[in-house]
Order: structure tokens, then C-alpha cells, then sequence
């Protein structure tokens, strides 16, 4: 007795079933394996990291307090490009392990960074940012300068609520440009921290540039009091309290 011919239109019925919910089985398990790649990726980074974390100490705040006060009295776009260097440098993978975004002026690629910044991201609320800017060639930038260098250094590899964005920009003019190239719509600015000339400027020439008008963003303007070991404790606790809350 010969076997009856499957039933085609079953087949296909069945395979109309079966395949999308492969195909989204499938799809599903990729993004697990993605993100389970990333995170991966992302301890490894931490742990990298925090190697390389140092404690808020006198010596080297002195010591970026120095070299900056040094690079500031170069003549013109000499100072410039000094200063520029030593942040990324100070900054980099070798020294904080961060990777430093630099924003040239495109009409000079050659010129010294209107912008440069790192990003220690935030673990459960990565989009929230506590942005620290500094300006670079301001008058009073050496003290502020070495604040933030010393914060940076402090809290790399430190995993934290939201994020927090370590910026120095030559002035605030510069914020148009920052904005234009280094700020994503996913970014959502809670704390601005003003260190240096930068905490001079009127709450509208910050937020006017970033476009952070009506988005409840706090404008901070730490003092720096004291010591600089004890203004930059002031700050690295100011810091840690803005960016490890919910």
C-alpha cells in the first residue's frame, strides 16, 4: 500500500507558525548574548579602571596645579595648545583610563581642542549626567583645573548611579560647539557644576548654549574653600552625592 502525499497546505501552515516564532526565539537570544557581551565589556572596563583610581592627595593636586599655572604663562595659541595637551593627557587611558573625546574647531582642524571630555557612566541611570565644566584658559583655571583632574582621578572605575561628564572647554563660547557635536538627545543634564571663570557666567549663557532652558537642570557653582586638598574633597563629596542618588 503506497503512503498517502503529505499535506502540503498543513506544511506550509505549519511552517508559517513555526518560523516567525524561530525567528523571534533567534532574534531574542542574540540581544541576550549583546548585552551579556556588553556588560562583560563594561566590567572589564570598571576593573581596569579602578586600577588605576588614586586617592585625592596634596601632592598631585600641586602638581597639576603647577603645570597649569606653567602652561598659562606661555604666549598665545602656545598656551593654548599646552593646556589642551596636558588635560587629554592627564586624563587618558594611561594615567585615568578614560577615553578622552576631543572636539577640534572644524574650521582649524589643526588648533588646539575647543572642547575635550570623559565620561564616567552611570550603571542604572546612564542618561543622567552630571556635567563638571571647566574653562581651560580662564584666568583663575589653574586651581579649578586641578580640582577636576584630582576628582577625575578619584573616581575612575567608581561604578555610579548617573553619569558624570568631566569637561574643560577653552571658555564658554565654546558651549555652542559642545553642544552641537558632543551632546546626544538621550542626554539628560540634571547638575551642571561650574568650576573656574566658567562659574562667572550667568545661568543663561550656560543653559542658553546646551539647550537646557525649562529642563529643570541645577546650575552648581562650588567655591573651592579652604586648601586645595580640602576644596577638592568638597567637590569630589558635592560630586559623589549628585551622581549615586535615584
Amino acid at each position: 500500500m503506497s503512503e498517502s502525499p503529505p499535506n502540503v497546505g498543513r506544511v506550509i501552515r505549519t511552517a508559517l507558525i513555526v518560523l516567525p516564532f524561530g525567528t523571534i526565539l533567534l532574534g531574542a537570544l542574540s540581544f541576550v548574548f549583546y548585552f551579556n557581551k556588553q556588560e562583560k565589556v563594561l566590567q572589564r572596563s570598571i576593573k581596569y579602571a579602578a586600577g588605576l583610581r588614586k586617592d585625592l592627595n596634596e601632592a598631585d593636586l600641586k602638581h597639576y596645579e603647577s603645570i597649569v599655572t606653567e602652561a598659562s604663562s606661555k604666549p598665545g595659541d602656545e598656551r593654548t595648545k599646552s593646556l589642551a595637551a596636558f588635560v587629554e593627557s592627564t586624563l587618558g587611558p594611561e594615567n585615568m583610563g578614560y577615553e578622552v573625546r576631543t572636539l577640534a574647531d572644524p574650521a582649524n582642524p589643526q588648533s588646539a581642542a575647543l572642547a575635550l571630555d570623559v565620561e564616567l557612566t552611570g550603571t542604572k541611570r546612564p542618561n543622567d549626567v552630571v556635567l563638571v565644566l571647566c574653562d581651560y584658559l580662564g584666568a583663575d583655571t589653574a586651581r579649578a583645573t586641578a580640582c577636576l583632574l584630582g576628582c577625575a582621578h578619584s573616581l575612575t572605575g567608581t561604578p555610579l548611579i548617573r553619569s558624570i561628564r568631566f569637561t574643560a572647554v577653552q571658555n564658554v563660547s565654546a558651549l555652542k560647539h559642545y553642544q552641537t557635536f558632543a551632546v546626544s538627545p538621550q542626554d539628560r543634564f540634571t547638575h551642571v557644576v561650574l568650576l573656574g571663570n566658567a562659574a562667572s557666567a550667568t545661568d543663561a549663557e550656560i543653559t542658553g548654549p546646551l539647550h537646557l532652558q525649562q529642563r529643570g537642570t541645577v546650575i552648581l557653582r562650588p567655591e573651592l574653600k579652604g586648601d586645595l586638598l580640602t576644596a577638592a574633597q568638597a567637590l569630589l563629596k558635592q560630586l559623589n552625592d549628585l551622581a549615586d542618588r535615584l
